[in-house]
């Protein structure tokens, strides 16, 4: 085990919320889930130096269905794209995002989900509107933030951007890539448009040393999304050509 992750494991987790506050004064504080489980920073497992990072947006959570409030957030997700099944009170649940990397990107990149470090680009679930707004049904009195609209402002926020780049710095990978437009924007900033900024091609960024770079679809845009899922499946392909 590399005592330098563990330690930069052990630094984001006790500092990395008050670090997002002192800049941008987001999140409540404490900042809990409805039932009053803190919500933490959710780290990468990766013990060493990988040859590959997948850099996501930010963890979700594990919910329940709640009566006359349905879908809550009760706790932290186990790692970023855990693999995660349970029951949520009615059905059992999965790590959806995850399940499309396993069933999609993993596959079609001839990629180990073992052997390569798996982090987001910011730390903490945020609450959307939707969230947000089963949790007040639930408990009326307390005040629940939407702090998902301020998504890109954190992830792109020094406070936050100086924790991935230690991250990718202990990693040391030959190649980064990004899931979705907004961890795409924290490192490619000259290309304004998404198709072409995800489109699988691998470029160079300059940080401590160069480091190869790719930025693909979040895999949740092309679930929803059917012209998404189809330049996806393009990006996929770009990528694993330019791998070889």
């Amino acid at each position: 085990m590399n005592k330098e992750i563990t330690d930069f494991k052990k630094k984001c987790y006790n500092n990395y919320l008050s670090d997002i506050n002192r800049e941008l004064k987001i999140f409540p504080e404490p900042y809990l889930f409805p039932d009053g489980n803190p919500i933490q920073p959710v780290l990468p497992l990766a013990k060493e130096p990988c040859e590959v990072m997948l850099i996501g947006a930010f963890p979700s959570a594990r919910f329940e269905q709640r009566e006359k409030a349905g879908l809550v957030p009760i706790g932290n997700n186990l790692s970023p794209f855990a693999e995660e099944h349970y029951f949520d009170g009615r059905q059992v649940r999965n790590q959806e995002s995850r399940k499309q990397l396993e069933d999609n990107y993993f596959p079609k990149l001839g990629i180990d989900p073992k052997t390569i470090w798996i982090t987001d680009l910011v730390r903490v679930y945020l609450y959307p509107d939707p969230h947000v707004n089963n949790c007040q049904k639930l408990y009326p009195t307390k005040e629940f933030i939407n702090t998902h609209k301020h998504f890109k402002k954190i992830a792109h926020s020094q406070s936050n951007m100086k924790w991935i780049i230690e991250e990718i710095k202990l990693c040391s990978p030959s190649l980064i890539i990004t899931l979705g437009e907004v961890p795409a924007k924290a490192f490619t900033k000259s290309i304004r448009d998404n198709e072409e900024l995800l489109n699988g091609e691998i470029r160079t960024i300059q940080l401590d040393k160069e480091y190869r770079i790719s930025h693909l679809p979040h895999p949740e845009i092309g679930r929803r999304d059917g012209a998404w899922k189809s330049r996806t499946h393009n990006s996929l392909r770009r990528l694993k050509k330019e791998m070889t």
